[in-house]
């Protein structure tokens, strides 16, 4: 580290004491490396305030949670439609393909809620009540199959 002086340690704690300043801006600024910029506020007792961060770090969390939320109910509109077309098929591969459909996007509800809940018993019971839905779907779907081989309708 090459020897600084007094005059650029000067503008490295003048520039740090500016509210809202950061240690590579101030080290971009008066072109002192950004260690040397430690050192020096260190030994001056200069911090850098990092609440600035920690709000607009607290508010990216919230605006991904709300975006979470709307992408989770949006996927249950989906499933709608889904169920719709599932109970809309006119054959059994139709069906089977819409109970596939369905359980997908439930399935990617349920993660997408999970990642903001705070019990995970509660994710683990919708699993499981996922996992109850698709089989019984699954069996529907082959019921069906098994009544267009014996001649009946779907």
């Amino acid at each position: 580290m090459a020897s600084l002086s007094e005059e650029q340690r000067e503008a490295v704690l003048e520039a740090a004491r500016r509210p809202g300043a950061t240690r590579n801006g101030v080290a971009r600024e008066t072109g002192v490396s950004v260690g040397s910029v430690t050192s020096i506020c260190t030994a001056a007792g200069v911090s850098f305030d990092r609440s600035a961060t920690a709000a607009a770090l607290q508010a990216r969390v919230i605006d991904l949670k709300a975006a979470r939320i709307g992408l989770a109910t949006s996927v249950l509109d989906d499933v709608q439609v889904a169920r719709q077309r599932m109970h809309g098929a006119d054959d059994n591969r139709n069906f089977l393909d819409g109970a596939k459909a369905v359980a997908a996007l439930a399935g990617t509800h349920i993660k997408l809620v999970a990642v903001d809940r705070d019990d995970s018993s509660g994710t683990e019971a919708a699993k499981s009540m996922l996992g109850s839905l698709a089989a019984a779907l699954g069996v529907a779907a082959a019921e069906d199959v098994d009544q267009v081989e014996d001649g009946g309708s779907a």
